[in-house]
């Protein structure tokens, strides 16, 4: 009997624990473990799967109480899981698992990780900034069924924020990063940390800020230095003038996008695009693939968290957004997420249609002078 018990133990680490393939959803075909009663979550099991889960994550207590209250909530989170994956009615449905954050209550979650985009959404428009590009109040194209910018080599490395809330300038740095390489062809890790540091005007480090904001900093600065020079410290310090002084990225200009699934489709079949969502919810905490449609606000004024838009696609009917994280590699799908389009919600699952921008940059080149003249026939 324990040597059954044992064998159901290392297939649940396996399904909870494991990584995705390349679809966006697949699963493997003996996921209805999951689907077990209860009474298959023993304290035993938990306690292993938590010795596991503490390893593979190098999670380490300060003392005897802190992981006793540690396990308690791995405990609560562990059976939510088995729950909330024992409701999936379809393929391509989202799942929960075992993330980094595993060992946290979702009010601890929101209070670390909820990144705060600071200013209330209806008073951002009494904030002037010089350097937004007019658009169109609708807008069509004829954008490509799919678009996927990591195949493009515009999209740096997953990063993790950790405790700073600093998603939006993880996020605007990302979209910076895109267009650089798609204008001229060489993809730079640029500095979160200067902007966490540096860009306080009207965007406040560790404690919030927004993407598009961060686009007028950037262009005011004359451009931002990268991640090899100013590197990130996941905590808010004074900023580095000298570092400041090195620039590699320069961008033109930027422009908001219209609150509606077009404008956006449209802006990402160009480039990565920043936006703002609702990413609270214990579902979101413990997101490991598939498409996300689970418990979120859809409405502007309830946005917490900057996150990168790199691509679009879909599968079968489920239409779905490629979204790149801060949370390192251990969320989602090594650390990007998958987020349900075309639903009928007026700013999309999330809130994800409501506030979008993306930088601008023109190619620049000096034209080769004009051949020499032939010699005039005598």
């Amino acid at each position: 009997k324990m040597r059954v018990k044992g064998t159901y133990l290392l297939f649940f680490l396996f399904l909870i624990l494991a990584g995705l393939s390349s679809q966006v959803y697949c699963i493997s075909s003996d996921f209805s473990i999951l689907d077990r009663s209860n009474e298959f979550i023993s304290d035993e099991s938990v306690f292993q799967l938590f010795q596991e889960w503490k390893q593979k994550h190098g999670k380490v207590y300060k003392d005897e109480k802190e992981e006793e209250m540690r396990l308690e909530k791995f405990r609560w989170n562990v059976k939510y899981i088995v729950e909330k994956n024992s409701e999936r009615k379809s393929a391509s449905e989202h799942f929960v698992g075992l993330t980094n954050f595993a060992d946290m209550s979702n009010e601890e979650f929101r209070e670390g990780h909820g990144s705060k985009i600071k200013i209330p959404f209806n008073k951002r428009n009494i904030i002037q900034m010089k350097n937004v590009e007019e658009k169109p109040t609708s807008i069509s194209c004829d954008a490509p069924r799919s678009r996927d910018w990591r195949k493009h080599g515009a999209v740096t490395e997953v990063k993790n924020q950790e405790r700073c809330g600093a998603c939006w300038a993880f996020s605007a740095c990302g979209a910076v990063e895109g267009i650089n390489a798609i204008i001229t062809g060489e993809l730079i890790s640029l500095s979160v940390q200067e902007l966490v540091n540096c860009d306080n005007s009207t965007n406040t480090g560790c404690y919030g800020g927004y993407m598009d904001h961060a686009f007028e900093w950037v262009i005011n600065n004359g451009g931002i230095a990268s991640e090899l020079d100013y590197p990130y410290t996941s905590s808010q310090g004074a900023c580095k003038i000298t570092k400041v002084n090195h620039k590699v990225v320069t961008i033109d200009g930027y422009r908001d996008v219209p609150q509606e699934e077009t404008a956006l489709l449209c802006a990402v079949a160009q480039q990565p695009v920043s936006v703002g969502i609702d990413g609270t919810s214990v579902d979101f905490q413990l997101y490991r693939g598939g498409i996300y449609d689970g418990s979120c606000s859809s409405s502007p004024d309830d946005l917490n968290h900057g996150v990168l838009i790199v691509g679009y696609g879909s599968e079968g009917e489920d239409d779905y957004w490629i979204i790149k994280n801060s949370w390192g590699t251990s969320w989602g799908v090594e650390g990007y997420g998958y987020i349900r389009r075309n639903s009928d919600l007026p700013y999309g699952v999330c809130a994800i249609n409501s506030l979008a921008s993306y930088p601008t940059k023109e190619l620049s080149f000096e034209l080769p002078p004009p051949p020499p003249s032939p010699p005039l026939s005598p």
